[in-house]
């Protein structure tokens, strides 16, 4: 007689980037420090909004833009740099300056999405050492049950280091969605870890939360599960419970 095998349909579960797998926090900190110093580090040990968080002034820049009216017969001579104050004698005629301010808002988005933005996302380590052995050990567990989706919401500039980023974890995961806001992950998913607090603050009514404990989300309890790390789900019930898991007879 021929058996018949019903395929169950898989839970999409989505994993969050940040925080779970990239530690964003930490490579952002190191950076801020060394750009403008410890005066205005956030005074929590542990942030997710660092635009709120972190001090951010109002600054004035001066800017050189390249004299179109420079006359065409300038002397080779006039290019020499000076040893002592290391300008050429052209540079007093070939540049104007102008005087631009920014607003604070603008000198974060500089600082995240220009300045450093490959160090912050791109360079940035994972969460702890064996991330991604843990994250292949749960693949192999439940891909019978989940298809695991990657998700992240990402900046326009910060997308191209965010692939490298992904390049560096090991587990072959087949999903991936870089979105612009929340509404677009839930699109994606059934289930998501994650520890945004914003998500956290708006769960649909019809998809399931797990939030990843950390240090800015624990006074929200808007979750159907809670863990500090994705392995932890390897042996939680309600989890097993929650995408109909049956365990594998042993023999």
């Amino acid at each position: 007689m021929r058996t018949i095998l019903k395929k169950i349909k898989k839970i999409k579960l989505g994993i969050d980037i940040n925080e779970i797998i990239r530690g964003l926090w930490q490579q952002f900190d190191r950076y801020y420090v060394e750009e403008f110093g410890e005066d205005g580090v956030a005074e929590d040990v542990y942030v997710y909004n660092f635009f709120e968080k972190y001090k951010w002034d109002d600054k004035e820049e001066e800017i050189q833009y390249l004299n179109e009216d420079l006359p065409e017969d300038v002397s080779p001579l006039e290019y020499i740099i000076d040893n002592k104050t290391g300008k050429a004698p052209v540079d007093d005629f070939a540049f104007k300056t102008e005087k631009q301010k920014l607003k604070a808002k603008e000198v974060y988005n500089r600082f995240m999405y220009e300045d450093y933005l490959f160090e912050i996302f791109g360079a940035a380590p994972l969460m702890y050492k064996k991330i991604s052995a843990d994250l292949e050990k749960f693949l192999q567990k439940f891909k019978d049950y989940i298809e695991i989706h990657i998700v992240s919401k990402e900046n326009w500039f910060s997308i191209p280091p965010t692939l490298f980023f992904l390049s560096k974890v090991l587990p072959r995961f087949r999903h991936y969605h870089l979105v612009e806001n929340n509404d677009e992950i839930w699109e994606n998913v059934d289930i998501l870890i994650t520890t945004d607090p914003s998500i956290l603050k708006n769960k649909p009514k019809k998809k399931k939360l797990i939030k990843a404990d950390r240090p800015y989300n624990v006074n929200l309890n808007e979750y159907d599960i809670k863990i500090i790390n994705v392995i932890d789900l390897m042996e939680n019930d309600d989890f097993k419970k929650l995408i109909n898991y049956k365990e594998k007879n042993k023999k």
